[in-house]
């Protein structure tokens, strides 16, 4: 195998984790980044997979603020495991190359993101159902901006 600087780690994360700014209007509570889980994925030197905010492309960024079960239509579904396929592909792509996807972050509260608080999202579900249909297993966490540091030190013991 050809060696190069490469970690051959992997995180795969909720697109408004590395970008605030697709968040709806008056929800962001970072200007650009959470950085504390930026901080952690550049310390630890990991590749990361960015997933596409579902709700961004969908609804737009001037949407309204919406619960899970305002988006859990059939179409949206469809969309969302549509994404959940693709990023599925990714990381079993990365697994098979001897790549280690190390965690899936998501954002808790997201109708679409959350992991954790009450029920997945969305995306996170189908994510959940592409990743088990081919046997790939790796740790989800939702990422809550209330306890971002303490988010990042399960990430990094993650990591480490």
């Amino acid at each position: 195998m050809i060696q190069d600087k490469r970690s051959r780690k992997i995180v795969v994360v909720a697109h408004c984790i590395l970008n605030q700014n697709s968040r709806v209007l008056g929800i962001a509570y970072y200007p650009g980044m959470i950085k504390e889980i930026v901080d952690v994925l550049r310390k630890c030197e990991v590749g990361v997979v960015q997933m596409p905010c579902p709700e961004l492309t969908y609804a737009g960024l001037l949407r309204g603020i919406q619960t899970k079960e305002q988006y859990d239509t059939p179409a949206f579904r469809r969309y969302c495991r549509q994404i959940a396929s693709g990023i599925a592909d990714q990381v079993q792509e990365y697994s098979r190359n001897g790549f280690k996807v190390l965690a899936v972050l998501g954002v808790d509260g997201s109708p679409t993101c959350g992991v954790d608080e009450t029920s997945p999202g969305i995306l996170i579900e189908e994510l959940q159902s592409k990743l088990k249909e081919r046997k790939v297993a790796v740790p989800m966490k939702g990422v809550r901006h209330k306890y971002a540091s303490q988010d990042a030190a399960w990430l990094e013991k993650i990591l480490a």
